[in-house]
């Protein structure tokens, strides 16, 4: 399903852009939908695109030896996930899973980090986005984790 930069501009993930900006990310997105208890990647898995979230709710979480999984947090709507798409070696730090129907955009990533490389501002932009996501995600693993160990 194509994405639409109206689409776009109802998302605070994307509220900084320029109309330009977004119609780029919107030739480069479509909309992925996913069923409940759907898995949307694994740990280790390679990445090729990132993902924000339109609507429903993901877990997120780690694998541990012995099939074990620990959520670490649930991705609400806004979100980015998959960050690790835009970086070498562009494999997954976590796995994610529908908690409820989701819908999601699917941005390319090569075509992201072309565009990224590209324009300063649009990669100055994109890039302080995931950073506070990664900068969340690791604080929420941490609690987590402690949460795990009853600290």
């Amino acid at each position: 399903m194509k994405v639409e930069t109206d689409d776009l501009k109802r998302i605070r993930f994307f509220e900084k852009y320029s109309d330009e900006q977004l119609e780029t990310i919107a030739g480069i997105s479509s909309i992925r939908e996913f069923k409940v208890k759907e898995i949307i990647f694994e740990q280790y898995d390679e990445l090729s695109e990132v993902f924000v979230l339109l609507s429903g709710s993901l877990s997120l979480g780690i694998s541990l030896p012995k099939e074990k999984r620990i959520h670490l947090g649930t991705i609400t709507e806004g979100q980015l996930f998959s960050w690790s798409a835009v970086f070498h070696p562009y494999i997954s730090t976590a796995w994610v899973m529908a908690v409820t129907p989701a819908r999601v955009i699917a941005i390319n990533a090569k075509m992201l980090n072309a565009e990224i490389e590209r324009d300063c501002d649009f990669g100055f932009k994109t890039m302080s986005k995931i950073a506070q996501t990664i900068s969340q995600r690791l604080s929420d693993t941490r609690f987590q984790l402690m949460n795990q160990l009853n600290l």
